[in-house]
Order: C-alpha cells, then sequence, then structure tokens
C-alpha cells in the first residue's frame, strides 16, 4: 500500500492530527527525512493543512503543531473511505482553518484555545453548548460555535464562517 495513502488515512482518522515524526516513520517503514517531504508534498498538492504553533524559536522550525485535511471534503472523502466514522469537532475545526486560511489570515496553534489568528485573536470551536471556560480572562477571545444562528457577545455562529470563502 502506497505510503501517500497510508499518511492521507492517517492524519483523516486522527484529527487533528499532532505529529510525531519517530513514530511515523516507523509505523510507515520510512526514514524520517521522507516523512518531512511527504508532508510538505501532500500540503503543497493541497490535501493537508499545517498550522505552526503560536510560539517562536526553535519550536517553529521543527513540524507543524497539528495538521488538518485541506477542507471538510476531503476529510468526510477519506475517512470515508476506510469506514472512519464522522466526528463532527474535527470537521468544525477544519472547516474554521480552512476559511480563515483561504481569506489569507495567519493562522497558528496556540497552547490554550484552538486557534490563534493574525496573533492576537483567540477562538475557541465548539458545539452550540460550547463553554468559555478555555478562553476565560483573555482578551481578543471569541467562541466559535455550530448549530446557533445568531451570534452574541464574543459568541460567533460557524456558518458566518462561510462569507469569508
Amino acid at each position: 500500500m502506497p505510503v501517500l495513502k497510508r499518511m492521507l488515512w492517517l492524519v483523516a482518522t486522527s484529527q487533528p492530527f499532532t505529529p510525531n515524526i519517530e513514530r511515523m516513520s516507523r509505523n510507515l517503514t520510512t526514514s524520517k527525512e521522507y516523512i518531512y517531504t511527504y508532508l510538505d508534498s501532500l500540503e503543497r498538492a493541497g490535501l493537508l493543512s499545517g498550522f505552526l504553533p503560536s510560539e517562536t524559536g526553535y519550536r517553529l522550525v521543527r513540524k507543524p503543531s497539528k495538521i488538518y485535511m485541506e477542507n471538510t471534503n476531503l476529510l468526510r472523502a477519506v475517512a470515508g473511505e476506510i469506514g472512519g466514522r464522522d466526528q463532527i469537532g474535527p470537521v468544525r475545526e477544519t472547516f474554521f482553518a480552512h476559511q480563515l486560511k483561504n481569506a489569507g489570515m495567519n493562522v497558528c496553534i496556540p497552547s490554550r484555545g484552538d486557534f490563534v489568528v493574525e496573533g492576537k485573536y483567540l477562538f475557541e470551536i465548539g458545539e452550540r453548548t460550547k463553554g468559555k471556560s478555555q478562553i476565560k480572562d483573555t482578551d481578543n477571545a471569541f467562541v466559535v460555535r455550530d448549530d446557533i444562528e445568531v451570534g452574541f457577545g464574543n459568541v460567533i455562529p460557524l456558518w458566518l464562517l462561510g462569507f469569508l470563502y
């Protein structure tokens, strides 16, 4: 079975995927150098999106903090091909990341919350009942919720991000 296909399956069924290059190399019986090359090639081909940590220094030169499928259609197609269950949480996060990335915004992975945009806006993604505990006491922090029609305060409906495309 081709390594690139197995890598896609791994990412699609482990959303959001936090890469462990050593483990991937061992499980796919491929050198670490090739793993880095393949991940880069899959991203340049428009199949994956890697997001760096919001930190600076050596953390930026090692690897992406998280890897998502490029969009929700790819996620569902690849996960469905191998009989993976449809996880709505990863679909929400993939949609958010895809919309903002395609709008030309800088999206990173913070140590707290799901995404930081343009280096100053913190976002937590979730369902209708998603609370604000992970972003409390943080300036410029927002909750993006699915299954709501209207936002209020620092709560934004997920569907609204579709207008960024």
